[in-house]
């Protein structure tokens, strides 16, 4: 709703605070690489999401797969090289955490009137 690169910016120093505020249980290394995924995985939802229409089906599944895509399988071997084999505990839980997400993202956005989604702060002049 900001644009791609507020959320690019949220989703990195987001992850980054939670991790920081819950003591770095995964080393900062991995968390940093979290981070950075998540940023990009917002700045690509956000840019896919304006490109192909904020309320079309297809941008809607389109930038809901990419995120997934993201966050899941490309963190994942991004991941590999520091975790190895550890990743694949985190397969499932992250599957069920991102989609979860993403349904409740979908269905708040949706919720929202037109009035908030089209407020002269929240839409770049050009």
């Amino acid at each position: 709703m900001l644009g791609p690169w507020f959320g690019a910016t949220l989703g990195l120093f987001g992850h980054l605070v939670s991790a920081a505020l819950a003591g770095f249980p995964l080393t900062l290394p991995i968390h940093l690489i979290i981070g950075v995924a998540m940023g990009i995985c917002m700045l690509i939802f956000g840019l896919v999401r304006k490109w192909l229409g904020k309320d079309t089906l297809k941008g809607v599944l389109t930038s809901d797969v990419l995120g997934y895509a993201i966050n899941v399988p490309i963190e994942l071997v991004l991941l590999y090289p520091l975790m190895k084999q550890a990743v694949w505990a985190f397969f499932v839980p992250l599957t069920i955490a991102t989609i979860l997400n993403l349904i409740v993202c979908e269905v708040i956005y949706a919720a929202l009137p037109h009035r908030v989604k089209d407020a002269p702060f929240l839409t770049p002049q050009k």
